[in-house]
Order: C-alpha cells, then sequence, then structure tokens
C-alpha cells in the first residue's frame, strides 16, 4: 500500500482543461455591445469555436489552441480580426458601420447542435431561453434523448449516464449531486456536451453529460449573486430556499452558495400475493400507507486562482447535512399489523474536499475526500393478534473515500494527440445494525458487523488523431485493479470514438465503449431490514460488480435532427426485486446478479417550428430488451420485451412585452420489463407558464409537473413459475409549484465539480 502511494505521489497530475480566451467588446465610447458574435479559428481560418457576448459586452470561450485569429462580427459595427496567443484579450472596441439600414429584419435558426472534439455540444443559453427550467438539474431534462426515470436521469441508448461538472468527478454521491444540481441556477451553464463513450482522463467510462460553466475571471473586481424560492405541492407542501454569490477579479474567483429545503413525500403500495408454501398457496394482502420527512441544507464554497494565463488552481467544499429524519409506514393486511419508524440519532452528513492543479502544459493533478455518515434507529412493532413483537435496530454506516488522480497530455504535431494517466481510489466503510428486543425475542441472529475496504488502480493511455476536416478518432485502453475483502478483479477497458463530416449537414458519429458497475456499499453488508411482518431487505455479501457494455452510431443531420441506433449488453446486471420465498410466508427483496441484460433500439430526436410562435421537439425510441439469470434465489428465468416511448415537448411564445411563455409536454412509454417482474405503461403530461421583468432579473414560473399523477407504474406483477406476485404503487409524482428568482450584480455562471456518492446510503 505505501509504495502505491509512493508511486502516486510521484504522478500526482491531472489533464489539461480546455483553455478558456476572455475578453470584452465595447463601442468607442466604452459601452459594451450585447450578442456580438466571437469566433476562434486557426491561422489558416480553420473552425475552432464560437460563442457571443452577454449584456456587459464580455465573452468566454474554450480554444485548445495558441496562436489563434480571432474575429468579432455584429450587424451594426465594422468586422474586427486580429492574432492572439494569450489567453486574456482585454477590451476591444468596435467601430459603428458608416451606413446603417433602418428596419432590417434578420431571419435565421442557430444550430440546435454542434460536434466539437467528438462531443455533441448544446448552447445552454440558446437551448434555455425559453424554457421553463430554473435549475440546472432541470437544465439538463431539456437535453434532446434526456429523461428523467425512476429519479434518475437517462440518455436514450446508454447503460446510464454520469452528470460531471468542467470535466471533473469527485466522491459526491448521486443523492447529493442531484441535490446541489436542483439547488445550482440554470444560468451557471454555458454548454452542455454529450459524449456516448467518455475518454479515460475523464476517470469516468461510458457516457457522460458534462457541465461546462463559465470560468467567472473578471477585468475589474465584481460582485454576483441570485436569490432563488420555491413552493411544491404534492400530496404534502414542500419548500427551498437559497442564495449564490460570486466574486471575480482578474486573478481569482470564489463562489458560496447555500439552500435550505424542507421536503416531505407520501409512499405507499398496495401487495396482493398468491404466495405457494409447503404445497399450498396463502392469500396475503398488505396495504402500506407512509410518509418521508426531511430538512436538507446544501452549502458550497469554492475558489479558483489564475496563477498565469495556463495555470490554475482549484479548491472546492461541498457539504449536505440533513438534521433529521422521519421516514414513516403503517402496513395493515391479512399477514400483518405494523408500525414501521426510522430516525436519525445524529445529523446525516456528507462533506467532499477537493484539490485540482491545471498546468499550462498537459499536465493535471487532484485529490477528492469524502466522509459520509448515517446513523439511524428502527423502531417496530408488530400489533397483528398472535403474532405480537417489537424491536429497535440500530443502523451505522461510516464511510471515508480518497481519490488522487494524475493526467499528461502532449501535441505531438500533425493532429495527433496522446494522453496517459493514473487514478488510486480508497474507501473504508464500516457498517453494523443491531437488534434489541422489546418483546423477549432473540434478535441476536440478525445483528451485523463489518468492515469493508476497497481498492481500486486505473492506468491508461490513449490518443486522438485528427485526419482531416472531416475525420478525427479517439481511442484508448483503461486497465484497473479491483480489491474488496479477499476478491480481486483485473479488467480492461477499451474505448473508441470516430466521428466522420460527410459534409457540414451530415454528420455521423461511432461510439464503442465497457465499464463496471459496483453495488452499493449497504447491498453488500449481512444484513436484514424489516419492512412490515410479511417483507423484508436482505444485503448479498456476495454480489459481483456489472460489466457493460455499449455501441452507438448517431447521424446528425443539419445540426438538429439527431437519430441514434444503439447496443447495450450488461454482463452480472445486478438488481434487486420481489421473491415469494420457497422456505417461509415472507416477501423477499434482495440484489443478485443476473446472468446478463440486452438492449437494442433506436432513436429518433425531431425539432419544428412554427414561425415564433411554437418551438417544439418530437423524440420517439423503439427498443428490444432481453433479461436472463438461470440461479434467481431457486428458480430461473429468460424473458423478453418489446418497447415504445414517445415524448413531445412545445414552448409558446405569448408576449415579448412583458415576456410571457408557455410549455406543454407528454410522455408515453409501453410496458416494460425487470427481470421477471412486469411494469405496466406510463404517460405524463407537464405544463408551465414564465413571466421575464423587462430587465431580465425577475422570474417568476407556475408549473403542473405530472398532471394527471400518472407518471408512476399503475401495476406491477410477478407472475413466473412459482410466483404469483401484484403490486399497486400510490403515487405522488404530481406538483404544483411556484418558483421565484431575482438575480443582481448581471449574475454570471461559476465552475462546480459534482461528488460521486452513488454507493453511499441505505
Amino acid at each position: 500500500m505505501r509504495s502505491w502511494i509512493i508511486f502516486l505521489g510521484l504522478l500526482f497530475t491531472t489533464f489539461t482543461q480546455a483553455q478558456v480566451i476572455t475578453g470584452r467588446v465595447t463601442d468607442l465610447n466604452n459601452h459594451p455591445i450585447e450578442l456580438a458574435v466571437v469566433i476562434i479559428q486557426t491561422n489558416d481560418s480553420v473552425y475552432v469555436n464560437s460563442t457571443y457576448t452577454d449584456s456587459l459586452g464580455s465573452f468566454s470561450v474554450k480554444a485548445e489552441i495558441s496562436p489563434f485569429l480571432l474575429t468579432v462580427q455584429h450587424l451594426l459595427y465594422e468586422t474586427y480580426q486580429s492574432t492572439y496567443d494569450s489567453l486574456t484579450i482585454g477590451n476591444i472596441q468596435l467601430n459603428e458601420k458608416s451606413q446603417t439600414l433602418s428596419e432590417v429584419s434578420v431571419t435565421g435558426e442557430r444550430p440546435l447542435a454542434k460536434v466539437v472534439d467528438g462531443k455533441i455540444t448544446y448552447s445552454m443559453p440558446h437551448l434555455l431561453k425559453d424554457k421553463m427550467a430554473v435549475s440546472a438539474y432541470e437544465a439538463i431534462l431539456e437535453l434532446p434523448g434526456v429523461r428523467e426515470q425512476s429519479g434518475k436521469i437517462q440518455l436514450a441508448g446508454t447503460n446510464g449516464v454520469t452528470v460531471i461538472i468542467n470535466g471533473k468527478t469527485t466522491n459526491m454521491g448521486e443523492s447529493q449531486l442531484e441535490n446541489l444540481l436542483k439547488n445550482m441556477p440554470k444560468e451557471r451553464i454555458q454548454e452542455a456536451e454529450i459524449m456516448y463513450s467518455a475518454p479515460p482522463q475523464y476517470h469516468v467510462r461510458g457516457a457522460v453529460i458534462n457541465l461546462v460553466l463559465n470560468n467567472g475571471i473578471s477585468e475589474t473586481p465584481k460582485l454576483q449573486g441570485q436569490v432563488n424560492a420555491l413552493y411544491n405541492q404534492g400530496h404534502y407542501a414542500n419548500y427551498q430556499s437559497g442564495a449564490t454569490l460570486v466574486y471575480n477579479t482578474p486573478k481569482y474567483s470564489t463562489d458560496l452558495m447555500y439552500s435550505f429545503g424542507y421536503h416531505r413525500e407520501r409512499t405507499g403500495e398496495d401487495i396482493l400475493s398468491h404466495h405457494l408454501f409447503d404445497g399450498k398457496t396463502y392469500e396475503i394482502e398488505q396495504f402500506d400507507r407512509g410518509h418521508t420527512r426531511l430538512p436538507v441544507h446544501t452549502i458550497r464554497l469554492g475558489n479558483d486562482w489564475f496563477l498565469n494565463d495556463k495555470n490554475k488552481l482549484s479548491f472546492a467544499y461541498t457539504s449536505e447535512i440533513q438534521q433529521w429524519t422521519h421516514p414513516f409506514t403503517s402496513s395493515v393486511g391479512t399477514y400483518s399489523d405494523s408500525e414501521n419508524r426510522k430516525k436519525s440519532d445524529k445529523p446525516i452528513q456528507m462533506h467532499n474536499l477537493a484539490l485540482d492543479y491545471a498546468s499550462g502544459f498537459g499536465l493535471n493533478v487532484g485529490i477528492d475526500f469524502t466522509a459520509y455518515i448515517n446513523h439511524t434507529t428502527q423502531y417496530y412493532q408488530e400489533k397483528k393478534a398472535g403474532k405480537e413483537d417489537a424491536f429497535n435496530a440500530k443502523s451505522q454506516q461510516d464511510i471515508r473515500r480518497l481519490s488522487v488522480y494524475a493526467d499528461q497530455n502532449h501535441k505531438l504535431g500533425k493532429g495527433w494527440m496522446l494522453n496517459y494517466g493514473t487514478k488510486f481510489s480508497f474507501a473504508s466503510d464500516k457498517s453494523s445494525q443491531v437488534y434489541h428486543s422489546l418483546r423477549k425475542h432473540d434478535w441476536s441472529i440478525s445483528n451485523s458487523y463489518s468492515k469493508l475496504d476497497e481498492y481500486v488502480y486505473d492506468l491508461y493511455t490513449g490518443f486522438s488523431k485528427s485526419f482531416s476536416d472531416n475525420l478525427s478518432v479517439n481511442a484508448s485502453l483503461t486497465g484497473e485493479y479491483y480489491k474488496h475483502k479477499e476478491i480481486d478483479y483485473w479488467s480492461l477497458f477499451p474505448m473508441m470514438e470516430i466521428t466522420y463530416r460527410a459534409h457540414p449537414s451530415h454528420i455521423l458519429q461511432l461510439s464503442v465503449s465497457s465499464d463496471k458497475t459496483y453495488p452499493s456499499y449497504w447491498e453488500m453488508q449481512n444484513t436484514v431490514s424489516y419492512l412490515n411482518g410479511y417483507t423484508e431487505i436482505q444485503g448479498n455479501p456476495d454480489l459481483r460488480p456489472s460489466r457493460l457494455y455499449s455501441a452507438q452510431l448517431n447521424y446528425i443531420l443539419k445540426n438538429k435532427y439527431i437519430f441514434t441506433l444503439y447496443a447495450n449488453y450488461i454482463d452480472n446486471n445486478f438488481n434487486q426485486l420481489p421473491y415469494q420465498s420457497s422456505e417461509r410466508l415472507v416477501l423477499i427483496y434482495k440484489t443478485l446478479n443476473f446472468d446478463y441484460s440486452s438492449k437494442l433500439g433506436l432513436n429518433v430526436m425531431i425539432p419544428f417550428k412554427a414561425g415564433s410562435v411554437l418551438d417544439s421537439r418530437l423524440t420517439l425510441n423503439g427498443y428490444y430488451d432481453k433479461m436472463k439469470c438461470d440461479n434467481y434465489h431457486d428458480i430461473s428465468f429468460n424473458k423478453d420485451n418489446l418497447a415504445f416511448y414517445a415524448e413531445l415537448n412545445n414552448t409558446f411564445n405569448i408576449s415579448s412585452k412583458p415576456t410571457i411563455k408557455a410549455e406543454v409536454s407528454g410522455s408515453y412509454i409501453t410496458r416494460n420489463i425487470q427481470g421477471p417482474m412486469t411494469i405496466s405503461s406510463m404517460y405524463n403530461v407537464d405544463a408551465g407558464l414564465k413571466w421575464i421583468s423587462p430587465n431580465g432579473k425577475a422570474e417568476i414560473s407556475l408549473k403542473v409537473d405530472d398532471m394527471f399523477n400518472s407518471w408512476v407504474p399503475k401495476y406491477l406483477n410477478l407472475q413466473y413459475k412459482t410466483q404469483d406476485l401484484h403490486m399497486r404503487m400510490i403515487p405522488d409524482s404530481r406538483r404544483v409549484s411556484l418558483s421565484f428568482i431575482y438575480k443582481f450584480g448581471d449574475f454570471k455562471a461559476k465552475e462546480h465539480k459534482e461528488v460521486d456518492s452513488s454507493r453511499f446510503g441505505k
């Protein structure tokens, strides 16, 4: 272990971030010029990137090139063009055209998507201009091919997608990242990049959505910020409020974000179980109803120090604190009459520290540390006559996770780029669950204590090559060594992405990648948790990671129509599904490895407009799904299914003075499968109205999500061999929300990192 730390210390470097060119455009009287087009090209006029100026005349644009040709264009001013080799341009003054045209109307359509270095890139200010999205999380859901299902972000054609920020991943998990994104203003996002096969220097494999935020530096010291408030009414009322401050100077940038939310949701399901046990079928009905309540504090403090034009040091602290949590469930039925309460013994906390240094010669180093603490007590009481029982169960989970990484790239000339690097991760999970009987029942057999140490070593090398303006290739190979308990795994992960531009209006992109997915730490513990007198959750210390293989072929027509043919295969896919035990009358939820699951499909995204009044986007996705397992408890299954998903988003421009926008969208998905279980079809209708103040600083939005409370499966049926189970979910997905936002100091973006805690929690 010590030798690895010494080795990693010598390699302590990280991948080069894209250089950011900044400047300001004004007229001869030093008044800012808004919406001037800024174009970056090579000295031989090959296009690299472009952007436009904001209301202060400022711009920032990524370009990994020096020197470069900079062009500034505006309808009312003379074109400016000059060559630079510095990232800080300073002030550019434009001369007004000597002849101007009165009452000129220019009609055009900005490309929805462009492909930059193999990444499908979207300008988020343009994409979100008329949308109801308020937060960064909602902004992600506006991306073509992206939707939310079962509380998770899904990207069509992939096994799963990881959201990262400014090309960085850290140790914060899914729930913490989701909360951070829901509190981050959408205005902070400059671009969103979709990569179906992320290069290894991102330290995440497979599909990625990278949120690119403005760098936040300013020629003069400037304080900016935003305050926001949200009222959200589902079955229960929810509240959220927060503030963000950003202070920028030419050399450093500091941002502070605080948010408080009070969340309460209804839970529930009806269970009809025809349970075969000992040659007899038992009819069991249980009706579960419950709710969860918790307050959440989210804090983030970030600092960037620009040592010079090419070197930057970044530090960020992110914290999420739940003061308390009070889940409650009651279960009434033919088999059990129980109450199940939980409360936190101390605040549930996540603290993340991240330090990163990016050099100007392709070297990048970083260290990331996360601490997670979750101590809760379950109070369970069974009141059914003849089955009376009661116990307390204290559960504790303490996780420490450390990652260090080092990356280097070299420009070799003639379009070749060589990159290589390493990453080491260590996680320590101390967990326990101790039962205390209140009815002289011996529960000691259910007690569990465990200490899990996990080591992951990654080493990669790869290259990218532009063979011409029309063809580029990015390929790499990553080797990984994984150790947990007495088991270790050696794995190789190839990745390749080829982009061919047959014509500016016709782009083909082929992506191939592989990855591994690991179960959550709590799923790997030897624990048993009781939901009611009939249902229990069992841990599985024998879980194995899943191996994922993915391929996508994208055809992008006219930079807006996107067709994706995809194939995905998951070996040892793990899932947690219900199972009627053959040994006793109990319904067991236990995460198990399937033999495999596979999916083959086609996704089509078609945008269309009707003048300046209607802006719409139609998404169609059809796929064939198959899952197989030879050892699912004491049975086997081999199931397949054809499914179809459709979504239509519509934005209406009701008024320009004042600015009033409306949205109506709908989704539908046919029947699906999850292992041997069948999930019923679902549909969803959303609607909203947004008002923007004349100065653009205030926004008020009224929105209804899932108007008919139907974006939850109505039925889940398990009718296969010895299994006969019917479940009806009690939905709480309809939300009526009213939000208010006020920006001051011309609020601009500031970069964040996400923290991966997807394997934390219970």
